[in-house]
């Protein structure tokens, strides 16, 4: 396995980092990986048996940094030929800014000859790459993945606080101080989160609204816009379920109408993690990679 470091450009001209493993013989088939909320391209240990395991069998595996990496995350941005520093991270990205991260990276991958493309996303990271697959309609992918698909309305929306958070978040966006941080930790006590992030992540009318499983009424219809052949992977104590792991992908199942082939696989007791599942997770993605 050939590994390699990388900075990607997007669109607005921020500067990405990320990992490119590769089998030793040149390959064709890639999969590029959206870490989760405040995530990162290494942290999880699952993504360390996906390189060795997809590199073994002749796919390539592409994971970087989107500008919600880490809480609170310094990274540069060209401007009038200047290499500035911008602080986003999780606590200030914007959910609509993930496709312009996203197609940064299929933007490289392509570039560098790679024909067959396929997109996970884990966690927050799968709601980013279902809007990202859902309204790009991008022709150079050739399928996606979801990794403990979050539905990231009804975990915010079962926080205590909730009600108390969003009425902040948005009395300080109507006072023009979206961009601030909120007065206190946000999201289980945990996470600095500005004003508009919060908004843009929590919100019942945010985009981020995409897999609202706890919302029994919901038909999920970003799902019925994607067009290509998906696989939904969950285990059964994965701590972002908010109805029971056989709903939730019958929900996913049920919603994909356009897609021409739909897969969903229950991976044990698996946590949203996938702590000691980690191989488990990496044999089902290279079945999925040489198969679809």
């Amino acid at each position: 396995m050939k590994t390699s470091f990388h900075r990607i450009t997007t669109e607005d001209n921020l500067e990405l980092a990320g990992l490119l493993y590769e089998p030793d013989l040149a390959s064709q088939k890639i999969l590029v990986h959206v870490h989760g909320m405040a995530g990162n391209f290494y942290e999880n240990k699952f993504l360390d048996f996906i390189a060795q395991t997809l590199t073994s069998e002749g796919v390539s595996f592409f994971a970087f940094n989107n500008r919600g990496c880490e809480l609170i995350k310094d990274l540069y941005k060209t401007e009038n030929e200047k290499r500035n520093i911008v602080r986003i991270g999780n606590a200030y990205e914007i959910f609509e800014d993930s496709k312009i991260d996203i197609k940064a990276a299929i933007d490289f991958v392509s570039s560098k000859g790679f024909s067959e493309i396929h997109l996970s996303g884990h966690s927050l990271g799968a709601p980013k790459v279902a809007y990202y697959v859902a309204e790009s309609n991008d022709k150079r992918l050739s399928s996606v993945i979801f990794l403990s698909p979050s539905d990231m309305v009804g975990l915010t929306g079962s926080d205590k606080n909730y009600e108390r958070d969003l009425t902040t978040a948005k009395k300080m966006i109507a006072e023009g101080k979206g961009g601030e941080l909120l007065p206190f930790p946000v999201l289980w006590d945990e996470s600095p989160l500005s004003a508009a992030t919060y908004v843009s992540l929590g919100d019942r009318d945010s985009k981020v609204a995409i897999f609202n499983f706890h919302d029994l009424n919901d038909t999920l219809p970003v799902l019925s816009k994607i067009q290509i052949p998906t696989l939904a992977i969950m285990g059964k104590k994965d701590d972002a379920l908010v109805i029971s792991i056989d709903d939730t992908m019958s929900r996913i199942k049920t919603s994909m109408t356009a897609s021409p082939k739909v897969e969903t696989n229950i991976l044990g007791d698996a946590d949203h993690g996938y702590n000691n599942y980690e191989q488990q997770l990496a044999d089902a993605i290279l079945q999925w990679t040489k198969n679809s």
